[in-house]
C-alpha cells in the first residue's frame, strides 16, 4: 500500500517483441520499474533495509530508463519526473548508505568493537533521524503524488510520435550513448586520479548496464544474448567501483567522527586503525579495477551496438 489504500497490480504492457514498436519497449521498462517500486514499499515503511535498499534501486532503474528513451517520450512529462524521483533517491539514499556504512565498519572492526563506540552511536543517531525523515516522506503528499504520477505513465506514457515509428534495429543506439559516456572516461582514468573520477565512472557505467538491460529484451536472440552480457560485464565494472566508493566513503566517515572526539585516545587510534584498513581497500579495488576494466572495453563486447 503507497498511500493508505490497496492498489492494483501493475499490468504489463503487450510484450515486447523484436517486431514491436520501440514505444512498447519504453512502457515495459517503465511499468516494471513502477512494479518493483511499488513491491519495495511495504518493506520500505517498516524501516528493513532490504525494502529501502529496493525502492531506491527502482527510483534509480526508473530515472535511468526516463534518461535512456529519453530521445522517445515527451520532455515536459519526463523532466519533472525525474526531478521527484531523484528527491525521493536522495531521501532513501540517506538511510541505505548508512545502512551500508554501518554494516561494513562493524565487519571490519575485528576485536575492537567497544574501543570504537562513539564510531557506531553517532552513525546510530544518524540513522534514527534519516529514518525519521524516510517515513514521513512516505506517508506525506509528495510521495502519493509521485506515485499516482507512475502508476499513470504505465496506463498512458506519453511518448512521442516516431517512438511508434522505432525499428528494433535502432534501439541499441540509445544504449550507445550511454557506452560513449562512460567509455571516455574509463578510458582516461589513471591509478592516481582523484576519487571522484573512479566514482564518475561507477555511476556511468551502471548507466550502461541498465539501458542495456531496458532494451534486451526488444532485441533478435542473438543481439539480445549480447547485450546481456554487455551488462554483465559493466555491472562487474560497477561493482569493483562501488567497493571502491565505499571503502573511500568509510574512511571519510571515520576521519569526520573523529574529529568531534578529539580527548578519547583509545577511540581515535583503533578509529585510525580502521581508517587505515579502509584506504588499502580503496587501493587495493583502484588495483582490480582495469583488469575488469580492460574486459568490458573490447570491440567483441560493444558490437551489438552497431546498426
Amino acid at each position: 500500500m503507497a498511500n493508505g489504500k490497496a492498489r492494483q497490480q501493475v499490468e504489463l504492457p503487450a510484450e515486447v517483441t523484436p517486431v514491436g514498436p520501440g514505444s512498447v519497449a519504453v512502457r515495459t521498462a517503465l511499468t516494471r520499474g513502477v512494479e518493483r517500486m511499488l513491491q519495495s514499499d511495504p518493506a520500505a515503511r517498516q524501516g528493513v533495509a532490504e525494502g529501502v535498499h529496493g525502492m531506491r534501486t527502482s527510483t534509480r532503474r526508473l530515472r535511468s530508463a526516463l534518461r535512456t528513451f529519453g530521445t522517445l517520450v515527451k520532455a515536459e512529462w519526463s523532466l519533472p519526473l525525474e526531478q521527484e524521483l531523484k528527491w525521493l533517491a536522495e531521501v532513501l539514499g540517506a538511510v541505505r548508505d548508512l545502512d551500508v556504512l554501518r554494516d561494513r565498519l562493524l565487519r571490519a572492526s575485528g576485536d575492537a568493537p567497544e574501543a570504537l563506540a562513539p564510531l557506531f552511536r553517532t552513525l546510530a543517531v544518524e540513522h534514527e533521524r534519516a529514518s525519521g525523515r524516510l517515513k514521513a516522506v512516505l506517508q506525506g503528499d509528495r510521495y502519493r503524488a509521485l506515485i499516482d504520477l507512475l502508476e499513470q505513465s504505465v496506463i498512458v506514457t506519453p511518448v512521442r510520435r516516431d517512438a511508434e515509428k522505432l525499428r528494433r534495429s535502432e534501439l541499441p543506439s540509445l544504449v550507445g550513448e550511454a557506452w560513449k559516456s562512460v567509455k571516455k572516461r574509463g578510458r582516461a582514468l589513471r591509478p592516481t586520479d582523484p576519487d571522484k573520477d573512479f566514482h564518475e565512472v561507477r555511476k556511468r557505467a551502471k548507466r550502461a548496464r541498465y539501458a542495456a538491460e531496458d532494451v534486451a529484451d526488444a532485441l533478435g536472440k542473438n543481439r539480445a544474448q549480447e547485450a546481456r552480457r554487455f551488462a554483465e560485464l559493466a555491472t562487474k565494472v560497477q561493482d569493483i567501483l562501488g567497493e571502491h566508493q565505499d571503502a573511500i566513503v568509510a574512511a571519510q566517515e571515520i576521519s569526520r567522527i573523529v574529529a568531534l572526539h578529539p580527548y578519547d585516545i583509545p577511540f581515535t587510534l583503533a578509529a585510525h586503525r580502521l581508517f587505515k584498513r579502509q584506504m588499502r581497500l580503496a587501493d587495493r579495488s583502484r588495483e582490480r579495477f582495469f583488469k575488469v576494466w580492460n574486459q568490458l572495453d573490447r570491440k567483441k563486447n560493444c558490437r551489438w551496438l552497431n546498426p
